[in-house]
């Protein structure tokens, strides 16, 4: 993505005096196209005929809704609306206008747009430009949207919300570039609200359990055990010193920090992606399990995917000293793979290779990339460590692409989704029953349709997840994620105690496991240890998590440590991220308990109401009755009824 490269999308005014300027009150929509700076450089006069082709699409909508192109840069474009109404709804006919384009053309020549629409005070200039913070922060809003959305100020939202039936989705408070004040964002697409949809869920799911085949209190809260209450907080624990320490600031300075960009996949077949990212994974994973790197995780670095920056800029966004990137080429039987170790801060190449090996190989690949970069990045080899990167998941590369397609069909949150993937683990196991891995992520899947309510029998469910992490464990005693689910299913039935210890081992064999760290600070913050959970669930968010949880339970942990407004904050950014339909009510239930404690009323009284649609059944007593000390309870419950719950 470039930027304009104009004084309007810089603020930049030369000469100029205070109150000397005419000014206006203006809605501005600045656009650009995704990653046109990597288009250009695989094929300029393809691009720039595309672009020409997509300006031609563009230009006369623009016209159509009362709108001026006040200037455009190399791809991006910069328009003034007399309406803001006009201009979001330009915004909109804008997208699917490159989506109708883009239909004709191969998925790798897409040009996507990403649109950002702002309403302010803005000069206007000699020469009819613009000038100011309203075209600053339209150009941050459009760098903040995602590769064919659109992104909106508050002001904005709060202008069209009851005139566009359009999906508003707050996306939190954002700080950008030159702009004093963090700027409250949200993001904007065309399909039903995201309110309805997740109520209309709820309609279907309650109406199961009153048919008698579901739960209502575990559809309400599913993290409450139906087992017997188990009040007792984490007793103390005896991990290794150097696992129970890992989080503290001091101890991650002095690890080196690396981030594996998302590996590119040069394949003929565009459904190969997920075997390329599993590859990406698997080497985050192995470096992972060296003590003296702080590896960021998979989600911090794939966040890049598809944006053309420099290593600088990747460098500083990731928070790390090294890059390692690459691609792979998969023709049958045959893989090609290119890998690279940048220096962030130079952009150095220190080193770079080429392997060529047949599909059978690719562990055995994967093992040399790691160990040389791991060489290179001046890191102790040490028995164990080597011992850890060394094991092979499977000999069957069959079931290994089984489960790297569950996980895959993992990410897609539906009961479908969750049953397909559980069919694709099963199959790698009877391709391979020796295969740790797959039971650990069968194990999972279980567990997933647990807490999410798409099961009748959830005790039956959660038993057999557990079944299936200890058989993980006899077969491959390092397989992190066999602990990790029974860190979770500990969590589940407020078994604190057993729920640390399972994530102990799992940081003992990977201490960069960002799922490690947050596990460990949401146990932590469960059991009513706040102030212990708060670095873990940091270090979460340092090693560059992108799941909404740690930011939830930071939230929680802050609220409970009467930081009321550093728990609203974390909060807010937690909307952001989309959190799940259980993470979402838990999260504004506490928002609104936060609002209240701080006086906002009418803030408490608004998550109120965004409970009541989402969760009609909510239960203040039984929410507050999912902490893990009677301290926490009442405290949670006294916020609740200050909110307005009863």
């Amino acid at each position: 993505m470039s930027e304009m490269a104009s004084p309007a999308a810089t603020g930049g005014i030369s000469g100029s005096h205070p109150g000397t300027h005419q000014r206006k009150l203006a809605a501005i929509l600045f656009a650009d196209v995704v990653g046109y700076s990597r288009l250009m450089g695989e094929d300029e006069t393809a691009t720039y005929d595309a672009l020409q082709q997509l300006r031609r699409g563009i230009d006369p909508i623009i016209a159509s809704h009362a709108g001026r192109i006040v200037s455009t840069a190399g791809d991006g474009l910069l328009a003034d609306f007399g309406s803001i109404v006009d201009a979001l709804s330009c915004a909109v006919a804008m997208q699917q206008a490159a989506r109708d384009l883009n239909a004709a053309s191969p998925p790798d020549r897409h040009l996507q747009l990403r649109i950002g629409v702002n309403l302010g005070d803005v000069i206007i200039a000699d020469d009819n430009d613009l000038y100011g913070d309203g075209i600053n922060i339209a150009a941050r809003l459009q760098a903040i949207a995602a590769p064919g959305g659109i992104c909106l100020s508050h002001t904005v939202y709060e202008q069209v919300k009851n005139k566009l039936a359009l999906d508003y989705r707050p996306l939190g408070r954002h700080r950008v570039k030159n702009i004093a004040e963090p700027v409250r964002v949200y993001a904007v697409g065309a399909t039903a609200p995201a309110a309805a949809r997740l109520f209309a869920r709820w309609r279907e799911l309650i109406a199961v359990a009153v048919a008698g085949t579901a739960i209502v209190a575990g559809l309400v809260v599913v993290v409450v055990s139906r087992s017997p209450d188990q009040s007792s907080a984490v007793r103390a624990a005896t991990p290794q010193p150097a696992v129970a320490t890992l989080a503290v600031p001091a101890r991650l300075a002095e690890r080196t920090p690396v981030a594996v960009l998302p590996f590119k996949n040069l394949s003929p077949d565009t459904g190969q992606d997920f075997f390329v990212d599993g590859i990406t994974e698997d080497i985050i994973n192995a470096l992972g399990r060296f003590s003296n790197l702080l590896v960021s995780a998979k989600s911090a670095g794939f966040q890049l995917k598809g944006r053309d920056v420099s290593p600088e800029e990747a460098g500083r966004a990731l928070d790390v000293r090294y890059l390692v990137d690459g691609s792979v080429r998969r023709a049958g039987d045959r893989l090609r793979i290119t890998v690279k170790l940048t220096e962030a801060a130079t952009g150095i190449h220190l080193w770079s290779d080429t392997y060529n090996a047949e599909l059978k190989d690719i562990f055995a690949v994967q093992d040399q990339i790691t160990e040389r970069i791991v060489g290179l990045t001046a890191v102790n080899l040490t028995r164990l460590e080597r011992e850890r990167v060394s094991r092979k998941p499977t000999a069957n590369l069959a079931a290994y692409e089984y489960v790297l397609r569950g996980h895959a069909d993992l990410t897609n949150p539906t009961r479908s989704a969750n049953h397909e993937a559980q069919t694709l683990f099963q199959s790698a196991i009877e391709l391979d029953p020796n295969y740790a891995a797959a039971y650990a992520a069968l194990g999972f899947a279980h567990h997933e349709a647990v807490v999410s309510g798409w099961t009748e029998f959830p005790d039956d469910e959660i038993a057999r997840a557990e079944a299936l992490a200890k058989k993980a464990q006899a077969l491959d005693p390092a397989t992190i994620r066999a602990y990790l689910l029974l860190a979770n299913i500990g969590l589940y039935r407020r078994d604190y105690d057993r729920a640390l210890a399972q994530v102990d081992h799992a940081l003992a064999i990977n201490p960069s496991d960002v799922e490690c760290y947050q596990m460990r600070g949401n146990i932590l913050q469960w059991s009513g240890k706040a102030t212990e959970a708060l670095p873990w669930l940091e270090g979460a968010l340092r090693l560059g998590s992108s799941s909404p949880v740690a930011l939830v339970n930071i939230g929680f942990a802050k609220y409970f440590l009467s930081q009321y407004d550093g728990a609203i904050d974390a909060l807010d950014r937690a909307l952001a991220r989309s959190p799940g339909r259980v993470s979402q009510l838990n999260l504004h239930a506490v928002l609104a308990a936060a609002y209240a404690r701080v006086g906002k009323q009418q803030d408490a009284e608004r998550e109120r109401g965004v409970i009541a649609r989402l969760a009609p059944f909510f239960d203040a007593e039984r929410f507050a009755a999912q902490f893990g000390t009677k301290v926490a309870r009442e405290d949670m419950l006294a916020g609740l009824k200050a909110a307005g719950f009863r």
